[in-house]
């Protein structure tokens, strides 16, 4: 991902493959081919992996690409799965190319999520109807506007009449966010008014997640003040699009604001992955968790934020991760954080993204850093197994986990998670109501991303739960 890097390093002994950015054997595991010929980052000269001696930088050119901002950012643009409109104009947090399908015009695969990642042939999206409607002009609207974002002031937004307003975000009705949590009857869930697949994918996740909850904790989830959970804003992560998606209410406070915003001791607080994050910021996060606040970090912040402050328990190992999903398995059965996570393991195992330089996870502390999630796959390929860790430190508690909350995906690696979403719902053995929700809600899903989003919501909902109890 993204951080300006020297480019003098060298490929003496690689070709360029003629093929470039759209080389198919580069990702085929073709091993003869990438001993010879070296192929462009997509990532080009903002790639994240400064190592000059990983494997990524032997193997990859990361020449300046000479492209402009899109005015509309990652999160607006409505062109984000056009790969030339993606060659021309730079997204924050996304990369310059796209990756090529192996499939090519072969690929069934037609969802916004996948399209945003991969390249087809130009006639593959003739018949590709979500694509012509995501690719007309940012200003214009239509049923498939993909990247419209949920107003967080819902239907008593006063901007409702602003038709610019309209364009970027949904209004869902009241009923919709406050019946969310009442799961006893079919008429209590209600989804959204947003095309976006992967957020569509967290609030049915939440659906299902809230079911395993007691009445009392769904009611406390409810009922909790909007200060409860606060989110730091990052580069890169977004948790604050799926505590929305989840009905979780958040206030934001910027990293230049930490050293005088007055925390509470019994709050939790998520810290997005991010270029770069102030010391001394980090080390008055430390000092309030030793206080009893709880932290939440994602991916860089390992770097940026536990290396800084809590060094004492964890660091990053030096390694990044290529682009990936990898195989999990949950480490502490009987831990709460995890509850609801070997259900959804029963019939198919959980995926974990990881992003292009994910930074994996070293113990430092193994008496009181507890691993809760593993991956046999991360610590084969990068030595260290560790995806989701947990330590306490003084009154307070710190939760790492690698790559990203938001586009947590999967891939579809065998005929389980190629099912429907119905199908997982019915593996978890969820309510009929929950069951008809996911059908009705879910037909542009599958069973692993269905799967990916539910336990992230699982993990999120145990965790405010179990904080929300421990003030009683």
């Amino acid at each position: 991902m993204q951080q300006s890097r020297n480019t003098s390093t060298s490929h003496k002994n690689f070709l360029p493959c003629k093929d470039g950015h759209d080389c198919l054997l580069q990702y085929d595991n073709a091993t003869e081919h990438n001993a010879s010929y070296s192929h462009p980052c997509r990532w080009s000269e903002l790639c994240r992996d400064t190592n000059r001696d990983s494997e990524h930088t032997r193997h990859f050119t990361h020449a300046p690409h000479q492209a402009i901002l899109c005015k509309y950012g990652s999160e607006n643009c409505t062109k984000l799965t056009n790969p030339e409109h993606r060659r021309l104009y730079r997204h924050e947090g996304l990369p310059d190319y796209l990756l090529p399908c192996r499939h090519q015009n072969q690929c069934r695969d037609r969802s916004v999520e996948h399209l945003k990642k991969y390249k087809h042939p130009s006639n593959f999206y003739e018949n590709t109807s979500n694509l012509k409607s995501n690719t007309t002009s940012n200003n214009n609207t239509n049923q498939f506007e993909f990247n419209q974002q949920v107003c967080r002031y819902g239907s008593t937004c006063r901007n409702q009449s602003d038709s610019n307003h309209c364009k970027r975000f949904s209004h869902p009705n009241t009923t919709a966010s406050s019946q969310s949590l009442n799961l006893k009857s079919t008429s209590s869930f209600h989804a959204c008014n947003t095309s976006n697949d992967m957020e569509n994918a967290y609030r049915i996740g939440a659906t299902l997640a809230l079911e395993t909850l007691s009445q009392s904790d769904q009611q406390a989830i409810k009922n909790m003040s909007p200060d409860s959970v606060i989110v730091v804003p990052g580069t890169y992560d977004h948790i604050d699009r799926v505590l929305n998606s989840l009905n979780i209410k958040f206030i934001t406070v910027n990293q230049n604001e930490i050293l005088t915003y007055p925390f509470r001791n019994d709050q939790t607080v998520y810290i997005n992955c991010s270029t770069d994050f102030p010391s001394d910021a980090a080390r008055r996060i430390r000092q309030h968790v030793e206080n009893g606040l709880h932290i939440i970090t994602t991916d860089w912040a390992l770097r940026n934020v536990l290396e800084v402050a809590f060094s004492d328990f964890v660091r990053h190992n030096g390694k990044s991760t290529g682009d990936e999903v990898v195989g999990i398995q949950v480490a502490e059965p009987n831990h709460p954080l995890v509850n609801g996570f070997l259900s959804a393991s029963k019939h198919a195992q959980p995926q974990w993204w990881l992003e292009s330089s994910s930074h994996p996870i070293e113990i430092v502390n193994k008496d009181k850093v507890r691993v809760l999630i593993r991956s046999e796959i991360l610590g084969q390929k990068y030595q260290s197994d560790a995806v989701l860790v947990t330590f306490d430190c003084g009154k307070g508690n710190v939760i790492h986990m690698i790559s990203h909350f938001y586009l947590q995906r999967s891939e579809t690696r065998d005929a389980r998670h190629q099912m429907s979403a119905k199908q997982y719902a019915l593996d978890i053995k969820a309510s009929s109501a929950a069951t008809d929700f996911v059908v009705n809600q879910g037909q542009n899903l599958n069973y692993a991303q269905i799967q990916s989003s539910s336990t992230s919501a699982q993990f999120i909902y145990n965790q405010i739960s179990k904080r929300l109890n421990s003030k009683k």
